[in-house]
């Protein structure tokens, strides 16, 4: 399932950069997206990480050259060291359940700020969200209608 989901958000990634001229973050992002849109608290993570790491990125160019490939290493960095952050200390064990506020894997929200510098945070969540749903909703399909069947 997760190569199909990767292999679907790749697909989709490149038709809507193609037809539409926007990126969801990274052409391998919407099938990692997808796999978690049962896991709100990961979602939310990760958008406050990667909108962190815009805005630390935002930062950073106002005093130094930042773009191009320097500007996406220096995302990708800020990125890992937030979500590594995230992994270590945003997780809440509540009650009846763990609240798990981590980013979806080190490299997610970096991609994601590097993307939202070039098209806008707005817009690179618009993109992702749409098609991490379609490719969700693929792999749902596939699977006989099991909305979430087990990873492993």
């Amino acid at each position: 399932m997760v190569e199909l989901a990767v292999t679907l958000g790749i697909i989709f990634s490149l038709v809507f950069i193609e037809v539409l001229g926007l990126a969801a973050g990274g052409i391998v992002i919407p099938g990692y997206i997808a796999l978690q849109l049962n896991n709100p608290d990961r979602l939310i993570g990760t958008l406050v990480i990667s909108l962190a790491t815009y805005l630390i990125i935002l930062l950073i160019s106002k005093y130094t050259f930042l773009f191009g490939r320097r500007q996406m290493v220096v995302a990708i960095l800020v990125g890992t060291i937030l979500s590594i952050f995230s992994h270590h200390y945003l997780i809440f064990n509540a009650a009846s359940s763990t609240l798990e506020f981590s980013a979806v894997g080190w490299i997610v929200p970096g991609l994601l700020a590097h993307w939202s510098v070039k098209q806008g945070y707005l817009k690179t969540i618009a993109m992702l969200s749409v098609t991490a749903v379609i490719v969700r909703l693929i792999v749902i399909l596939s699977f006989g209608g099991v909305p979430f069947p087990d990873l492993y």
